[in-house]
């Protein structure tokens, strides 16, 4: 795997720990570990076996992505007692992230050495039913705790009891640990705040004798290599990544020599290296590496220096070209400098350039951006072809535990966001412009199909976020089955298409008040009058609900200026420097004219 280029970091810059061996890790951690700035992060590690090599290296991953850690480890094989007993240090600690790192060693020490105890046939049976009290565990730790838990799944020791026989048999431990690995994934998959870390992928990827030490283990119970653990967290950042919330929105890609070799102004589009022969077609795969970002959600944006005429003619008429014009949300092709032309680009799609991932092949160009914008993240293609396919790969910030149809959508909804701002420009009047969008909102209370992309709304909406709280599923659910808030969705669609769940409230109703708790929507819709009937309805609500009085919160952060005088212009009064009230027995919240609301019944219990 090609690790990406130009990580984010925290005082120590033209580091890429993607790259770096243990000792350098504790020579690095040195220089940051210190450091007061950060999100406070407790980090809870149950496991089977030793694994405290691990932390050096994790710590410092997480103190470069913004987080100031801190980390307790679960006695060796300890982690039923612990999840079990409520009173345990693992309750006390309070994490806000769980890694249960177990073995299929230590789960099922007969199924390694007595697997000839029982007939093979019968092990299905067993597997399946200690897979399911390992979930059955997680189920357990997750309504105990409001934290994020990753679980490793199991992976086969070396070859299995029938030898290079046994993949193809049956019976045999190969299958049976894949059914193990199902059986696990499938009860994980219900719940709202587990998720699997592919451990068995990554030792198929890395190589069992590359990662195992048995001297390790059997002097210490470590299983594995000191050189492991930097590998290992490599492969863990994505996951922990993504179960924090940290994923990056938009691709912004160069052209030339990045998604087809050559210069489209000199060598033209029967000229240019793309195709099913080398080097075209590791161009070719590149871009199918892309295109399977942009169906999970991840937007994609072209910033080139070049001829607009001659780049749109190999995107729209190349037969080659997998990524096309309506794969992109969003163009510069230009003379401009590309550090501006990315700032146009933040502005167009009304996301932070903390969220972009710019990808060229000049390091130059990659230099002015990094200067220009440290808080973006820059990749530097390498220079031969070959390895652009595994590029992407290397992207950790774009990987999401979590797939909802919002993410499928992505992409269409910002093209028709395109067609919105094109006949915006024709109307003169904004009022006219509203009514000819007919739009339509659908307000409803939160519940299991809901519930996974309101909690990513909480964890990634920065812009007009009254409050900037974020929410795991597991807490959302406890506001739900709280009978003292209503928490519910907001969803917008009008004759361009679709938008999904937009936005998310969370009522806490506490006698004459109702407190919102969290009022937020994605930049996405910003300016439709959306938000003032989202506050009317909650004005009618809270009024169902006994209150005399809306309160509401604003918490200035760096990124949320466009929600400020959101709740004045609603017709909230301002009465301190936080706070704000609406006199539900004297105020009336109007609804906007141009927009239908559709609201589910249970959202007006």
């Amino acid at each position: 795997m090609v690790e990406a280029a130009g990580l984010r970091t925290i005082n120590v810059p033209d580091i890429n720990p993607a790259t770096f061996a243990f000792n350098d890790y504790l020579r690095h951690l040195k220089s940051v570990e210190d450091a007061s700035v950060g999100k406070p992060l407790r980090v809870a590690v149950l496991r089977s076996y030793t694994v405290e090599p691990i932390e050096p290296v994790l710590k410092l991953r997480l103190l470069l992505d913004g987080f100031r850690p801190s980390f307790w480890f679960g006695g060796y094989n300890q982690y039923v007692q612990e999840t079990l007993n409520l009173e345990s240090a693992l309750y006390q600690f309070r994490p806000d992230l769980v890694l249960l790192l177990v073995r299929i060693q230590e789960v099922m020490p007969d199924f390694i050495d007595e697997f000839a105890s029982r007939p093979p046939a019968e092990w299905e049976a067993r597997v399946k039913s200690v897979a399911g009290d390992l979930a059955n565990l997680v189920e357990r730790l997750g309504k105990a705790l409001p934290a994020q838990i990753v679980v490793q799944n199991m992976t086969l020791p070396g070859r299995g009891y029938f030898g290079i026989f046994d993949p193809q048999h049956p019976e045999g431990q190969s299958y049976l640990v894949q059914t193990f690995n199902q059986t696990l994934a499938a009860a994980l998959g219900k719940l709202q705040s587990a998720f699997i870390w592919d451990f068995d992928a990554f030792v198929r990827a890395k190589g069992y004798e590359n990662l195992y030490d048995p001297k390790m283990w059997y002097v210490s119970r470590n299983p594995f290599k000191q050189s492991a653990y930097p590998a290992l967290v490599n492969d863990l950042v994505p996951y922990l990544r993504s179960a924090l919330g940290q994923i990056k929105k938009c691709i912004v890609l160069d052209l030339d020599n990045t998604l087809w070799g050559g210069i489209a102004g000199e060598d033209g589009i029967d000229g240019i290296q793309l195709g099913q022969t080398y080097p075209g077609n590791c161009f070719r795969d590149f871009q199918k590496e892309l295109l399977k970002l942009y169906e999970r959600g991840i937007l994609l944006a072209i910033n080139s220096k070049n001829n607009e005429e001659d780049a749109l003619r190999i995107i729209d008429d190349h037969p080659d070209m997998i990524l096309r014009r309506r794969h992109f949300a969003a163009m510069r092709i230009n003379w401009r400098d590309k550090a501006a032309n990315l700032r146009d680009l933040a502005r167009e799609l009304n996301i932070g350039i903390d969220s972009m991932i710019v990808v060229d092949d000049n390091p130059v160009e990659c230099e002015l951006i990094r200067q220009a914008y440290p808080e973006c993240d820059v990749v530097l293609l390498p220079d031969k072809p070959y390895l652009l396919p595994a590029v992407p790969a290397g992207f950790p910030a774009v990987e999401n535990i979590r797939l909802t149809e919002e993410d499928r959508k992505k992409g269409d909804m910002y093209r028709g966001q395109a067609a919105r701002k094109e006949l915006e420009d024709r109307y003169s009047n904004l009022d006219e412009f509203l009514r000819s969008l007919d739009i339509e909102v659908g307000i409803r209370a939160a519940d299991s199909f809901s519930i996974p992309r309101i909690a990513q709304l909480t964890q990634k909406t920065n812009q007009l976020n009254m409050t900037t709280r974020r929410y795991t599923e597991a807490q959302i659910q406890s506001f739900v089955n709280d009978p003292g808030c209503s928490a519910f969705s907001v969803s917008s669609k009008d004759r361009f298409g679709d938008d999904g769940i937009i936005g998310v409230c969370i009522l806490k109703h506490c006698g004459d008040d109702s407190l919102i708790d969290t009022f937020l929507m994605s930049c996405r819709v910003i300016g439709r009058g959306i938000e003032q009937l989202m506050l009317a309805f909650i004005a009618d609500l809270s009024r169902t609900k006994g209150a005399r009085r809306l309160v509401g919160e604003f918490i200035a952060t760096a990124k949320n200026q466009p929600a400020e005088g959101i709740y004045e212009k609603g017709g909230l009064k301002k009465v301190s420097e936080t706070r704000f009230h609406a006199d539900l027995g004297a105020t009336s919240l109007s609804y906007p004219p141009h927009i239908r609301l559709v609201t589910a019944p249970e959202a007006q219990d």
